[in-house]
């Protein structure tokens, strides 16, 4: 026998789900009301594949996820949910979901979709699918820091400009022409966009309070 859990915190849809799960095929269910007590089952059951409702308290789907994926990462997971947002989609695609199906899709379509994934396979449905591929190609995958684009030498330099030192004086404090201050100066222009030292200032504090 297949074991599966399924973790719901709407008891109807739950009990009718698992009834039919367990009637029609060859399928023994565990069912969770909670993120909490699902990740007691887990823990206690060790199911063949665990069907996660994403929109539940105390972090639904995607908590009881992460700690699959810490602790049980062999155990496939489903997301079975009325809605996922693009971004919920993305980021259980990046902990290893091994299917999305949505609850009203009829259940023999969810049933292959469970058969799919038992059999090592992955099913997710184009309804779902989609908008997360076209949100993760319209949205930046992060935001670009400026630590990101700056060398070490550059940052430092950025440092000693927000404490109002001019070139001839970072360059005795670093040990550097005040030629190639200016250098280090243009290259911070044109990596942040900006034109002076005044720009300069604002953006690396605009930067600051983002990154706090």
């Amino acid at each position: 026998m297949t074991n599966i859990l399924v973790v719901d915190d709407h008891p109807f849809f739950l009990h009718g789900f698992s009834q039919y799960l367990e009637n029609g095929y060859d399928f023994t269910v565990e069912t969770a009301l909670s993120v909490d007590e699902a990740i007691a089952k887990l823990d206690s059951v060790r199911p063949d594949l665990a069907m996660l409702d994403v929109s539940m308290q105390g972090g639904g789907g995607l908590r009881v996820l992460r700690h699959m994926r810490l602790h049980y990462p062999d155990i496939p997971a489903m997301f079975l949910t009325v809605h996922v947002e693009p971004e919920q989609t993305i980021e259980a695609m990046r902990l290893g979901i091994k299917g999305i199906a949505l609850k009203d899709s009829d259940p023999e379509v969810i049933i292959n979709g469970m058969k799919t994934i038992l059999a090592g396979g992955k099913w997710f449905e184009h309804s779902v699918t989609e908008p997360a591929l076209q949100y993760s190609v319209d949205k930046p995958s992060r935001t670009v820091r400026s630590d990101d684009l700056l060398t070490k030498r550059e940052m430092e330099i950025v440092e000693l400009v927000c404490l109002g030192l001019r070139n001839r004086q970072i360059a005795d404090r670093c040990a550097l022409t005040e030629g190639t201050v200016k250098i280090h100066l243009n290259s911070v222009y044109r990596k942040l966009g900006v034109a002076s030292r005044a720009e300069l200032i604002v953006k690396r504090e605009g930067m600051r309070s983002t990154q706090s």
